[in-house]
């Protein structure tokens, strides 16, 4: 689709397009009178807020009600920018694709793309007329479009506050079938933000772990591998064979408070310090590991039955979609280690914790803790 060839402006093009508005009329100030933030703010006094190409490409709102993000409290430091420790800090993002590429504006002076997975910026122009004139130039590259209608035709609309991420990274070589993708309130940006900064200016085909490189040694006793991200549904997460389905006790939930693990019908219970998507590594060992109980807050142990050698990490969620850790069949002791409950925010959304998840063979072990947080145990 090409741009038009009238004599109306991109932006104007584009509008005529668009669903809108999504938040009620205003007159904003963005203390610019020139330059793309002055165009900005001209904008959305004129339209406030709204979506184009079925959704694919949202801009958002100001002010306190409308729909989706607001655009002062997206761009406030401590709704996601903070997990990319200063990698977005000089943008001022006032749209979004559907898989959460921000269209920003960088130093109040040039329009950019911004990759969520990569914290790459790709310059579009110095006005919003050349971004509007980009998105019309490709829509189904550029806003998305194609996929958003295939995606919702298929699964529903998608609300405001919705986007679409991947459950493997697109830059680490996960595909674009809708298998590969969950919807997610938009602010699953923080979950990306620790990748990206990890994944930020490495070269091409280098690869990227939670967990520091084992030794030559390490790796020969290394049986799997994997990193994953959890939805961590109430505060827990298990880990089970795929064959599995407990009925869970309350005597299973009150050890998940009270020490952040249990077990229980063969499966591992994992308690977490948030409630929302949070890293997990799980690594199987062919013999106990040799621990340093210093780099941890908090160090437990358990054990699991895996008859048919297929873990599945998960809150009981036992989609097709998820992954599973191949591994040899039979039982297995596990010690899980806890980092990072120093990190989370008072309203226990926020922080940099991460989960553990060490298996060797041996029986089942009783749910105990190794080594117990000295403060206050997050979650529950």
């Amino acid at each position: 689709m090409a741009a038009d060839s009238s004599d109306a402006s991109p932006v104007s093009t584009l509008l005529a397009t668009a669903r809108s508005p999504l938040g009620p009329a205003i007159r904003l100030d963005l203390g610019w009178s020139t330059g793309p933030l002055a165009e900005l703010a001209d904008l959305l006094s004129q339209v406030n807020g709204f979506t184009v190409f079925n959704a694919g490409v949202q801009v958002f709102h100001a002010g306190s009600r409308g729909l989706g993000p607001e655009l002062g409290r997206w761009n406030a430091p401590n709704t996601w920018k903070d997990t990319y420790a200063g990698l977005a800090d000089d943008l001022f993002c006032f749209g979004q694709d559907l898989f959460g590429r921000q269209f920003a504006i960088e130093d109040r002076r040039r329009v950019v793309v911004f990759d969520a997975e990569t914290a790459e910026r790709t310059s579009i122009g110095t006005t919003l007329d050349e971004w509007a004139a980009w998105l019309l130039h490709d829509p189904d590259v550029n806003g998305t479009h194609r996929y958003a209608t295939a995606w919702q035709d298929e699964h529903g609309a998608l609300e405001h506050n919705q986007r679409l991420i991947p459950w493997q990274l697109f830059s680490l070589g996960g595909s674009y079938d809708f298998d590969n993708v969950t919807v997610k309130d938009a602010e699953c940006m923080r979950v990306r933000g620790p990748f990206a900064h990890r994944i930020h200016e490495l070269p091409d085909g280098a690869q990227i772990t939670l967990m520091p490189e084992p030794t030559n040694a390490q790796a020969g006793d290394r049986l799997a591998y994997a990193e994953l991200d959890v939805f961590a549904d109430y505060n827990y997460f298990l880990v089970q064979d795929d064959s599995l389905r407990p009925g869970l006790s309350d005597e299973f939930t009150d050890a998940l408070i009270d020490d952040l693990v249990a077990t229980e019908d063969g499966v591992l219970g994992v308690g977490t310090a948030r409630r929302v998507t949070v890293p997990v590594v799980l690594e199987v060992l062919a013999h106990e590991p040799v621990d340093e109980l210093d780099e941890w807050d908090h160090i437990t142990e358990g054990g699991l039955t895996a008859p048919t050698g297929r873990l599945l990490a998960s809150s009981m969620d036992y989609s097709d979609h998820l992954p599973r850790t191949t591994v040899p069949a039979g039982d297995y002791a596990a010690r899980i280690y806890y980092r990072g409950f120093r990190t989370i925010s008072s309203d226990g959304l926020h922080g940099d914790d991460l989960y553990r998840v060490v298996l060797w063979p041996a029986a089942p072990r009783a749910a105990r803790v190794v080594k117990r947080f000295d403060g206050e145990l997050p979650g529950g």
